[in-house]
């Protein structure tokens, strides 16, 4: 039987993939929800780091001499979205009409925000 705290973590999953899933399809959200829902799965994102801090601190303590492969694994796929999620962030701040930043290569920004986002 799970535990309330293991499907409060599986909600927290669940949310962020649907989240991340509906930013996808811009045709059905529009320009200024996707905004929205990009900065609340990067506030769900951080809230989900935080309640997974005790983890992460010990599998980063032990990464190389004393825990399993399995946990290993999922460190560095772990690490690969997040930092897929950060540039996916960052990208979209910096484009977004939010702060309206003249960017004259905005073309590259854009591409570099769709490419992560399809790799991540």
């Amino acid at each position: 039987m799970k535990t309330s705290s293991q499907k409060q973590k599986h909600a927290e999953d669940i949310s962020l993939f649907i989240l991340f899933i509906s930013t996808f399809f811009l045709d059905l959200t529009g320009l200024p929800l996707h905004q929205w829902i990009g900065v609340i799965a990067g506030a769900i994102m951080a809230y989900h780091l935080l309640t997974h801090f005790a983890w992460i601190k010990c599998v980063t303590r032990r990464f190389f001499n004393g825990t399993s492969g399995q946990a290993r694994l999922f460190y560095v796929v772990d690490g690969l979205l997040l930092a897929g999620m950060l540039a996916i962030l960052l990208t979209g701040i910096i484009m977004s009409t939010w702060l309206n930043l003249a960017l004259p290569n905005y073309d590259a920004w854009h591409t570099l925000h769709v490419v992560v986002s399809i790799a991540t």
